[in-house]
């Protein structure tokens, strides 16, 4: 991938200089990148020093990936709560119990405990 760079922000890139560009005299090469892995991985790269830099193995790129799985994960745990209050809801309103025998609102109470703890952990 190539990429122009003006006043330490990135100006223009692409898979080839372009006759198009304003500046590709000034096109730099940022080898082993395709532009589509670029744009697929903006937050990979930032510009230090009129240069594109691949940030993705600094421990600040990895905490911010963890913290933005975490984040990911509590999301995720909170949908699955807000559904399990709806089964919990229709089971208390219809019973029944589970193939094995054990009351559906006890089942599901379970699974909620164990995300509730789940969430707790990551909060």
């Amino acid at each position: 991938m190539f990429y122009v760079i003006k006043d330490n922000i990135l100006y223009e890139y692409g898979d080839r200089i372009s006759a198009g560009w304003n500046c590709p005299q000034d096109a730099k090469e940022l080898s082993g990148v395709t532009m589509a892995d670029f744009i697929a991985n903006k937050e990979k790269y930032v510009v230090q020093n009129e240069c594109l830099v691949d940030i993705s193995s600094t421990e600040t790129y990895v905490a911010l990936q963890q913290e933005k799985q975490k984040e990911a994960r509590i999301t995720e745990i909170k949908a699955e709560l807000d559904a399990l209050d709806l089964k919990c809801i229709r089971a208390m309103r219809e019973g029944g119990n589970d193939t094995d025998g054990v009351p559906f609102l006890e089942k599901f109470q379970q699974q909620i405990n164990t995300l509730r703890a789940e969430l707790n952990s990551l909060e």
